[in-house]
């Protein structure tokens, strides 16, 4: 399998595995199973919530909220090679290439597990607000951002020390967190609480972290992703079944793509002009052509896929 070609990798949730999708045949090539070779006794649910890839070794890692883990796989030959044990619930990982870290939020630790890349070991655990989830990196790897559900908070992590910079506070619940093409902009979504279903999101100026908007759209976002040009935002909404597109630049809605039930994870390939969304009630990744608006396919994967990485 050549990993070079632009292929698609996928975390489903509920079947504890990985899906490896090529959006140009159309069609799931590989899928990998977390639980094999007998490695667990008793047997235990992993629940993969989120992936992120190092380029070079092609190295995936899963943080796996059920099982308080780190799972590490070799995409070329496809095999499991280690588990390190974080913090409770692990819900997002970051690499920082910079300084050859491996960051995981740990939900229910109210942390941030700090890991070395090279040799797999713990080195650090910091404390963050309450219920970490989100996380993201600036671009130039020397900030990470940590969205803290719980305490309505954003943590700012110095990289180069591993040291807490500042807590932002927020007029709402971040969860899941991204940065512009350019990043310049950080798009913080707020959480919709099971009976106040309102979307917001938080656009931030990365620079010195003012709050610049906060948007009001759908019921309950999920991600979002930012074209090239920080021209429109493209918002997942898992209660509306769309995917949410927001003018920027005009400050206003635009005409919504229907994708099917709760969709969840997006990313963007600006090459190709397309959005790849994760479809949970479906077990499918939606390919949406973003310029004309329409799905241009739709992918069978695992079950409750979540998290998306583009090779």
């Amino acid at each position: 399998m050549d990993l070079y070609s632009g292929v698609i990798i996928i975390s489903n949730y509920y079947d504890d595995s990985i899906s490896i999708v090529d959006t140009k045949e159309g069609k799931e090539i590989k899928r990998i199973s977390l639980i094999k070779d007998n490695l667990l006794y008793p047997p235990a649910h992993f629940g993969p919530h989120h992936i992120a890839v190092e380029g070079n070794t092609k190295f995936l890692y899963v943080p796996n909220t059920y099982h308080n883990s780190l799972a590490i796989i070799d995409l070329i030959t496809g095999k499991l090679t280690d588990i390190l044990y974080v913090g409770s619930c692990p819900s997002q990982v970051v690499l920082c290439k910079k300084y050859n870290l491996i960051y995981v939020a740990n939900s229910d630790s109210n942390s941030v597990s700090v890991i070395q890349m090279d040799s797999l070991k713990m080195i650090l655990q910091i404390p963050t607000g309450q219920m970490p989830h989100g996380m993201v990196l600036s671009k130039d790897q020397e900030r990470l951002f940590v969205a803290n559900q719980g305490s309505k908070t954003i943590t700012e992590i110095i990289t180069e020390k591993n040291i807490k910079r500042k807590c932002y506070s927020v007029d709402g619940n971040p969860w899941h967190l991204k940065l512009s093409s350019d990043g310049k902009l950080l798009f913080a979504v707020h959480y919709s609480h099971l009976y106040q279903r309102k979307g917001k999101i938080f656009v931030y100026r990365v620079e010195d972290m003012e709050l610049m908007n906060t948007i009001a759209i759908g019921k309950m976002p999920v991600e979002v992703a930012c074209d090239k040009i920080n021209e429109r935002l493209y918002i997942s909404d898992s209660d509306m079944d769309v995917l949410h597109v927001y003018n920027l630049q005009a400050n206003k809605a635009e005409e919504p793509i229907n994708v099917g039930k709760m969709p969840h994870g997006l990313e963007m390939d600006y090459e190709k002009e397309e959005i790849y969304v994760t479809g949970i009630h479906s077990n499918t990744l939606h390919v949406v052509d973003f310029k004309n608006k329409t799905i241009k396919k739709t992918i069978s994967v695992g079950k409750e896929p979540t998290s998306i990485v583009i090779i």
